[in-house]
């Protein structure tokens, strides 16, 4: 099994997408198919679960000659110390060897001279996976807005509390973040300033989550421009960063949490 990327954006994505996996767990089970790479996993604290979907097409060179599904299990802080010393000029390449298969390596190249070809060896590791099937549910509302604004929302609204409270309506989405001792924010975003925004005629969603594992999925604002948001009542917000078309995507789904009032 080979994959490699020349391109050097889509290097960085790629390394960026593996970068923050550690934020959420600590092993990872890629799944190198015959048409796509995909992954999905949980937080070690279950309230998110997350998927990878990129189609062997979004890859310069994609070979896979073996039958079936092609499991690697990676241990995510080693693959991040890995991915950090690419430079940004460097391309991407990673071999698996079916006769050598308790190992990964990865190559970093770089025509130009100036910039020195890496090489890693990286040991594999055995982990038991269970998929969830998530079912395509319709959304109450939903909207899209640009990543790094978004998180620079996000990372100011976790200065006052560790619970974001997102109401939508027809005429504006408000976002606020309280706690006792450090006051409280609020965030008006009018829809005309968004680029997508749907509700349902007369609707209002009022949910709570996480601004913890909120931030944690924010630090991925550089792999898309816009981030998109879909909100159902009572269920996981649905959180999607597009790599360039609707078959390459990174999915958050992240679980509210509960009004106990």
């Amino acid at each position: 099994m080979e994959i490699s990327i020349n391109n050097p954006a889509k290097s960085e994505i790629f390394s960026l997408i593996f970068q923050h996996l550690k934020a959420f767990t600590e092993q990872i089970v890629i799944m190198f198919e015959k048409d796509r790479v995909y992954f999905q996993s949980m937080d070690s604290s279950r309230i998110s679960v997350f998927e990878l979907f990129i189609p062997s097409t979004w890859f310069d060179k994609y070979v896979h000659s073996k039958e079936g599904t092609f499991p690697v299990g990676v241990n995510s802080t080693l693959l991040h110390k890995v991915l950090n010393t690419r430079e940004k000029s460097q391309e991407t390449r990673i071999v698996f060897d079916s006769e050598d298969d308790d190992k990964m390596f990865v190559y970093f190249t770089s025509e130009d001279k100036s910039v020195f070809d890496k090489r890693f060896e990286l040991p594999l590791v055995d982990i038991d996976t269970d998929y969830m099937a998530i079912p395509d549910m319709e959304s109450n509302a939903d909207f899209s807005i640009p990543s790094i604004i978004f998180a620079n929302i996000i990372n100011q609204l976790k200065l006052f509390g560790d619970t974001i409270d997102i109401e939508c309506t027809e005429e504006k989405i408000e976002l606020k973040s309280l706690s006792e001792g450090t006051g409280k924010m609020c965030v008006d975003i009018e829809i005309d300033e968004l680029s997508e925004y749907s509700i349902n005629e007369g609707e209002s969603i009022n949910l709570s989550f996480s601004l913890g594992m909120l931030h944690n999925i924010c630090l991925y604002n550089k792999i898309s421009k816009e981030v998109h948001i879909k909100l159902i009542k009572d269920y996981p917000m649905k959180i999607i960063y597009y790599l360039g078309d609707e078959d390459t995507k990174l999915i958050f789904y992240l679980a509210p949490k509960i009004n106990e009032d």
